[in-house]
């Protein structure tokens, strides 16, 4: 994941600032970075203290992606450090509410980078008021990118703070079970001025940065599993490979005679089936936008013909839709009670009656002889809108892109589908329609979204 975690903590000798940063490295050499970083003018133990035995900086390796993951006290790359100061500024002095410690304020813009802030107090017996602040912040030039991952950064960097906060109540408690600090004060005995104590004397945890390197590895490590974004042109020699086509058992409801072509998908040479160009060219130019659009707003499609040429039609179809939505498919239907059902994408044979095509039936019908060229029929008496959904639009721009391999326009589908998936789960999670509204301005959704929002909405939670 492209992004910088970095602890902050609020100094009363130096103000607010980040102690400790990491980031992942790609294609940049450990060799070619400067870690002997030069002595810090602070003095104070919180903001001038050791990492760890002999070494400015803490790094690992992940041997699968080769992505190497460096904490220093400052960020590496001079361009992202001073990103992270101002970062650090923000977090512990804008976005502070002491009534309201551990919550997240996401806050910053395209030039000054995008910020997730979680501040949280940790207990000492020597500061100001007994706690000290600190805060975590993943700084990320990607605004929506960051957004979708925001429940799983929270939720685990959450966990991080908890064992921050109980490992320094425990210090604390011994402490004042020895001496307590309150108690001195208010006796009125005047006490040596005591410089802001480093989160090592505070947790009591020998090793509490290589604790925090870990955390922050596996979060960026998984981060970039939770959600990965690809912007391609062509057919790119480092494009990884396509995953298998087979579409998931426990998601598609199959028939015995379907499995045979399910089997015959495997073959590399059968991969042009499962792009959205096989719809448009079995469909006319104009009644593929149609197609598109029923499939993404939930108008009930209906396709009949002989199962193996409707099958490939299919799985083509169910790429217009998110993982989750795919058990409102069925293909090969043998009773016609399932067209009634709630399904939303249904194949059937010549030999079982259909609806007639309504506003809310779209049906297509496969020939047994070409008409006019043309081996399908199309009935749908509605119009599209003047405005279609965004992701409708980029979805026809993708299949007219000429520079897209059929393996690259599948990858650029399934991350539209993936973004539109995730916009429309942190809507699910808007708890008031006041808020709802806010999130659509900053996810960047319109009216004609609309129907696409109410259909996808009422199946991803």
């Amino acid at each position: 994941m492209n992004a910088v975690i970095a602890l902050c903590h609020f100094c009363e000798a130096h103000g607010p600032c980040a102690i400790f940063c990491t980031q992942t490295l790609r294609d940049t050499k450990l060799e070619d970075l400067q870690l002997e970083q030069p002595q810090s003018q602070k003095t104070c133990s919180a903001c001038n203290y050791s990492m760890s035995r002999n070494n400015n900086a803490i790094y690992s390796k992940d041997v699968e992606s080769g992505a190497t993951f460096v904490s220093t006290k400052v960020a590496v790359l001079p361009e992202v450090a001073n990103l992270v100061k101002q970062a650090a500024v923000l977090s512990l002095s804008n976005g502070t509410d002491s009534s309201k410690d551990g919550e997240f304020v996401f806050f910053g813009d395209s030039s000054r980078g995008h910020i997730l802030s979680h501040t949280f107090r940790v207990a000492d017996s020597q500061a100001r008021g007994y706690s000290q602040l600190f805060s975590f912040i993943v700084l990320m030039k990607d605004k929506y990118f960051l957004l979708n991952t925001k429940p799983f950064l929270a939720e685990h960097l959450k966990k991080v703070s908890s064992e921050l906060q109980a490992a320094a109540k425990k210090t604390k408690e011994a402490e004042d079970s020895t001496c307590s600090e309150r108690q001195r004060r208010l006796s009125g005995v005047q006490s040596l001025m005591q410089t802001s104590r480093s989160l090592l004397e505070l947790t009591g945890e020998e090793h509490i940065f290589a604790q925090l390197h870990s955390h922050f590895a596996w979060l960026l490590l998984a981060g970039s599993r939770f959600l990965t974004e690809h912007v391609t042109f062509g057919n790119l020699p480092w494009l990884p490979p396509q995953s298998s086509g087979r579409p998931p058992a426990q998601r598609l409801t199959y028939n015995s005679s379907t499995l045979p072509m399910i089997e015959s998908l495997d073959d590399p040479d059968q991969e042009e089936f499962f792009s959205l160009r096989q719809l448009k060219s079995v469909v006319r130019k104009e009644e593929f936008a149609t197609v598109c659009y029923c499939a993404l707003t939930g108008v009930k499609i209906v396709v009949r013909g002989d199962p193996r040429r409707t099958f490939r039609f299919m799985v083509c179809l169910k790429k217009l839709l998110p993982e989750p939505m795919h058990n409102l498919m069925r293909i090969d239907a043998q009773h016609q009670h399932s067209i009634s059902s709630e399904y939303k994408i249904i194949s059937v044979s010549n030999d079982i009656a259909v609806p007639m095509a309504s506003a809310s039936v779209f049906r297509i019908d496969f020939l047994d002889k070409h008409i006019n060229g043309h081996e399908v029929t199309v009935k749908w008496p509605g119009e599209l809108p003047r405005k279609l959904p965004d992701l409708m639009v980029k979805l026809l721009k993708a299949v007219e892109e000429k520079n897209f391999t059929e393996l690259v326009l599948n990858k650029q589908t399934k991350v539209l589908i993936e973004e539109w998936k995730n916009k429309v789960t942190c809507l699910n999670h808007a708890k008031s329609s006041s808020v709802q509204g806010k999130l659509k301005k900053v996810l960047g959704i319109q009216p004609q979204d609309q129907p696409l929002i109410n259909y996808w909405s009422t199946h991803l939670h």
